[in-house]
């Protein structure tokens, strides 16, 4: 079988969970014979240099990236307010991404091209038009949803305006295009249930993330007493607003019970505001080099998230490595985990910090609760056996 991946970033390095959900697959087809191929928008948000990029990619059956400019610009940002485009969509519209793609498809034949994300959408006339191809979306969040979520939270009155005109600008954009897929591929059932109430009438095929075991050692609680962390992509707005009620709600009620416990706050792009912070056994990491690394001998992610969608990938992983994971009912979504027993859920700061405390006052539970976790992913989530599954419904697409 043959498929194109199109990618609106180089899924590299590994240090947010956008690029491990999109390395996910293209490690898992590669490993399961398929012919992959890849054309990457190298953007100026998120740079890479290709000489960087490890062996993997020269797996590939072709690899390219254009340079494409989607930085955020206040004066294209404010003339988008007197039309009716979506700007999230429009900073990745690219003539020379196009043209790529079509010299590419017109070179190559392929059995399937699969977007990843709502980002690539724009693309689909001209896969359409250059290609036989069945086109796949995986859609890992429903876009606007998040800034539906993000515009409910916002205390500044205009701030909350010009988020809900882009929710809503990016939700006309997604239902104009629910009929323009192949097969689309939701990360968990809640998504699912939530585009066929959109009344989507394409076909879906759930799929969630999974885990390679092989490739992901125990690394359980390392520190007494356990230390906490957060990881993520920092210039990512849902992330901001986690560590920012983490912060000013939960740590409080947790330094003044155990004054000895710490909060290690690591992710790319992590805003000047952060990195000045001056808070009692806070410590700001910034970008690291190895996430695995990092979190190697910490004890208990904490996911505190209060807006977005799809799944948290970077709990999969904690997960896998046997970690305690706090979470809220929105950061558990998608993930069929039961509260106390593979993670730890809670919806107040109270009660957060009151789970946190638990777990460090209490060691055991969170050795215990990490044995379980990384039990359930070997069980449910594992990589190898839900591409097999996969690429079996992309068989099925493929017949007449």
């Amino acid at each position: 079988m043959k498929i194109l991946q199109l990618v609106n970033r180089i899924p590299y390095p590994l240090r947010d969970g956008g690029s491990i959900g999109i390395h996910y697959y293209t490690e898992g087809f590669l490993q399961a014979g398929v012919s992959l191929s890849m054309l990457a928008m190298n953007t100026r948000r998120h740079w890479v240099d290709p000489a960087s990029l490890p062996l993997l990619y020269r797996s590939l059956q072709h690899f390219e990236t254009v340079e494409v400019d989607n930085r955020i610009r206040p004066l294209a940002a404010f003339v988008n307010l007197f039309g009716s485009s979506s700007y999230n969509i429009d900073r990745f519209i690219s003539a020379a991404y196009r043209d790529a793609l079509v010299r590419l498809l017109k070179k190559e034949t392929f059995d399937i091209v699969q977007l990843e994300g709502l980002y690539l959408v724009p693309y689909i006339p001209a896969i359409r038009q250059h290609s036989r191809a069945k086109v796949v979306i995986r859609q890992h969040n429903i876009e606007f949803r998040i800034w539906e979520r993000l515009a409910a939270k916002a205390r500044n009155p205009l701030k909350r305006m010009y988020l809900n005109l882009l929710a809503r600008r990016l939700k006309r954009f997604e239902l104009a295009h629910m009929a323009d897929y192949d097969l689309v591929l939701p990360i968990s059932q809640e998504d699912e249930a939530f585009y066929q109430a959109l009344g989507n009438t394409r076909p879906v095929f759930v799929h969630p993330f999974g885990i390679d075991l092989e490739n992901i050692p125990f690394a359980p609680a390392g520190s007494e007493p356990p230390s906490l962390y957060h990881i993520g992509a920092m210039d990512w707005l849902p992330n901001q607003e986690s560590v920012d009620w983490l912060l000013e709600k939960v740590m409080p009620l947790i330094t003044d019970r155990l004054p000895e416990t710490r909060l290690y706050l690591a992710g790319r792009n992590m805003p000047e505001r952060y990195r000045q912070l001056q808070q009692k056994n806070v410590v700001v990491v910034g970008e690291v080099p190895d996430a695995a690394a990092f979190e190697k001998d910490k004890s208990i992610l904490v996911v505190p998230l209060l807006s977005g969608g799809g799944v948290r990938i970077k709990i999969f992983q904690a997960m896998a490595m046997g970690k305690a994971i706090v979470t809220t009912s929105q950061g558990l979504e998608g993930i069929e985990a039961l509260d106390g027993r593979e993670v730890w859920v809670a919806d107040t700061p109270e009660s957060f910090a009151g789970k946190i405390i638990s777990l460090v006052e209490r060691p055991e539970r969170v050795r215990e609760t990490g044995i379980a976790a990384r039990r359930l992913i070997a069980s449910r989530y594992d990589r190898r056996q839900l591409i097999a599954a996969l690429l079996d419904r992309y068989r099925e697409l493929q017949l007449p």
